[in-house]
Order: C-alpha cells, then sequence, then structure tokens
C-alpha cells in the first residue's frame, strides 16, 4: 500500500501546551507521504533540521556525539523547550530527492556516504570520530555548510 497524503501529520507546524488542543500524544506515530513521524516534545531548543534523538516518554533532544543506541529523528521546524513537533523518522523509500525532507549535515559530508551523529549538536557527517553510525539515511547531495540537505531513507532511523 502506498502513502497518498498526510495521515494527522503536520510537519510544518510547532504546538504549544497553551495551543488549542495537541493532535497526539508524545510518543505517537504518524506517517504522510514523504515518511513517518513521530510526535515528539522538546527536551531543550531544536533548530530547524536537526538531527534529534527520542527517548522512550517522547522526549526530543538534539543528537550529539555518542547517543549510544537511540532511536533518531529530523526535526522539519525549530522547537523551543518544551514546545511538541512531528520529527521525521524515515521509512521504507521515504524522503529523497524533491521530497523536502531535509537534514543538517557538515560541510565535509560526501554524498550518499553513511551518516554519523557530530560533537556538533543536531548535525550529521560522514566521519564517525565524534559519533555512532544512523543507521537507513543518507544525503542525497553535498553541502557547503551546516546547509539544509535533502534526505532518504530505507528504514526508520536509528544509531547503532
Amino acid at each position: 500500500m502506498s502513502k497518498s497524503g498526510s495521515f494527522g501529520v503536520n510537519y510544518t507546524k510547532v504546538f504549544t501546551t497553551a495551543d488549542e488542543g495537541l493532535p497526539a500524544v508524545a510518543g505517537d506515530v504518524g506517517s504522510a507521504k514523504v515518511g513517518d513521524f513521530v510526535f515528539v516534545q522538546a527536551n531543550g531548543a531544536i533548530a530547524q533540521y536537526a538531527f534529534v534523538t527520542i527517548s522512550d516518554v517522547g522526549q526530543a533532544a538534539e543528537a550529539a556525539g555518542d547517543t549510544g543506541v537511540s532511536q533518531i529523528g529530523v526535526a522539519q521546524v525549530a522547537a523551543a523547550d518544551d514546545e511538541y513537533l512531528w520529527v521525521w523518522i524515515g521509512g521504507a523509500q521515504s524522503g529523497g530527492t524533491g521530497s523536502g525532507i531535509k537534514g543538517k549535515i557538515a560541510a565535509s559530508y560526501v554524498a550518499l556516504a553513511d551518516l554519523h551523529t557530530t560533537g556538533t549538536p543536531g548535525e550529521a557527517d560522514d566521519t564517525a570520530a565524534a559519533g555512532v553510525k544512523i543507521v537507513g539515511c543518507v544525503a542525497v547531495a553535498n553541502t557547503t555548510g551546516a546547509a539544509a540537505v535533502e534526505l532518504k531513507a530505507v528504514g526508520h532511523l536509528a544509531t547503532t
């Protein structure tokens, strides 16, 4: 079965507790044409396109260094501490060129190489020096700085 639209996910919006009502509970999973998403509460400020770790209780924080084995997502909007958002977690054949799903990638990254967390919060690169491998995801182009680069996934994102 293919995805043909959004299934309750608005990954371009940030939600606050002052909102009329949250669309989901932290930790809920939703789908859209571009992939799967987890609804999370920001545990600290999160920059747009930052790679984040997701806790078992739906808290997300910018990934930095050796995160150990964890669920990884990518924020498509910036969020302040305690705000809520949907973060992209990949999925079978999700993202890709023209999808608009982007991540913060180091300037030295080589297109289509393995991604790793880095010492810079929220940023990924192809060197394992300061981090751990992000499974199931590649950036589809080179970059000229910690810019937003389109991502493609073949499964759900995680670290090893």
